[in-house]
């Protein structure tokens, strides 16, 4: 700064402005520090700072930052041409500074603080927002969805909006053509929006989505719980569909193993024969009350149809078809444990080892 005078500042902006923007300037009773800055540089900035409706102290430390390289003037005046009506983003300053000092680009962090002026949400929650992939900003006041998770909502069957360049709000019907036009995306579920992006990269999301937008009623409502539910839902009928192939195979090993050694070992082994029937056809027909962890247990063994036979077997209480999926859950919690075991004693056992002591230095 040139260090000029509060006089010869207040003259260099009488020279720059209008009357009725000069006589602005000086109601505010701006301090010489901020009217020098607005006296050296564009008209543009001189006319924003004569309309603002920000305190002088949020004025002062916008400019401030400015002076000291913490912002850009495009930044200053991004946030000044919005602060016309209201100064409502001032509230959020503190957020704003932080999250630049913690790396955020100062452009998309005062894009942030515009829009959280009009926006439902604080900077923080639009901080995360936008951190996450999920929204972006523009150079004007919208939050607007990231176009890649906006197809994955249009895919879902979920209504969405978007505002035109007019500022026009209309219901979108051609996702694309939305994306190509450069509207902005809307949607007010920012929680199910960041799960939805989360999700989408999972390796079996497209198939889960296709799987949800057919047979889910009601998606439109759809919630955070709601899509986690149903993932878990369909993990465990995917996960059911696997061991059903793999326990078909051990049955049909199991039964020409039978057949192999003939009819005397196919009566002796009658029982074994019924029950491990009754296992392959509830596993084909239905997925069983258990978790994807169980279902991941059983998967991991060689022969998941005898290990939930011998679990069969040691329990006398169940007898009946419907106790199959209490045996399949007895079944995965004796693999977990075992694992758990094998885990802990692989512990034990590099703990006890002992430590190679270490070579003395020295000329050799």
């Amino acid at each position: 700064m040139s260090n000029i005078t509060r006089a010869e500042s207040m003259e260099k902006l009488c020279n720059m402005v209008d009357n009725a923007e000069y006589a602005k300037i000086v109601s505010h009773h701006f301090s010489d520090y901020v009217l020098e800055i607005m006296a050296n540089n564009s008209r543009e900035l001189a006319d924003r700072l004569a309309h603002t409706k920000l305190s002088n102290e949020g004025v002062e430390r916008l400019v401030k930052a400015y002076d000291s390289n913490i912002i850009t003037m495009g930044d200053l005046l991004h946030i000044t041409n919005y602060s016309l009506v209201s100064g409502g983003s001032e509230k959020y300053f503190n957020d704003y500074f932080s999250s630049i000092a913690a790396g955020l680009d100062t452009q998309t962090a005062s894009r942030i603080l515009v829009a959280a002026k009009f926006e439902d949400w604080s900077y923080n929650e639009i901080y995360s927002m936008v951190k996450s992939g999920t929204y972006q900003v523009g150079d004007n006041t919208f939050v607007a969805l990231n176009p890649d998770v906006a197809r994955e909502i249009d895919k879902l069957g979920i209504e969405l909006f978007a505002y035109d360049k007019t500022n026009d709000f209309y219901l979108v019907k051609d996702i694309e053509q939305t994306i190509v036009d450069g509207d902005s995306i809307t949607f007010s579920r920012s929680a199910l929006a960041m799960k939805i992006n989360e999700m989408r990269s999972n390796p079996d999301w497209e198939d889960f989505r296709n799987y949800i937008a057919e047979d889910m009623e009601d998606i439109e409502h759809l919630t955070v719980d709601g899509l986690v539910e149903a993932y878990q839902e369909y993990r465990v009928e995917e996960l059911n569909i696997e061991l059903s192939r793999k326990v078909d195979k051990n049955f049909e090993a199991f039964i020409q193993g039978v057949r192999d050694q003939g009819v005397d070992e196919a009566i002796s082994r009658c029982y074994e024969i019924t029950v491990k029937t009754n296992i392959q056809s509830y596993i084909e027909s239905e997925p069983a009350d258990i978790n994807e962890e169980q279902y991941n247990a059983l998967l991991s063994s060689e022969n998941p149809l005898d290990e939930i036979y011998s679990v069969w077997l040691k329990r006398e209480y169940l007898k009946t078809y419907d106790d199959i999926p209490k045996a399949m859950e007895y079944a995965a919690d004796s693999i977990l444990e075992s694992k758990k075991r094998a885990q802990a004693k692989d512990n034990e056992t590099l703990s006890d080892k002992p430590q190679l002591p270490k070579k003395k230095g020295g000329a050799r």
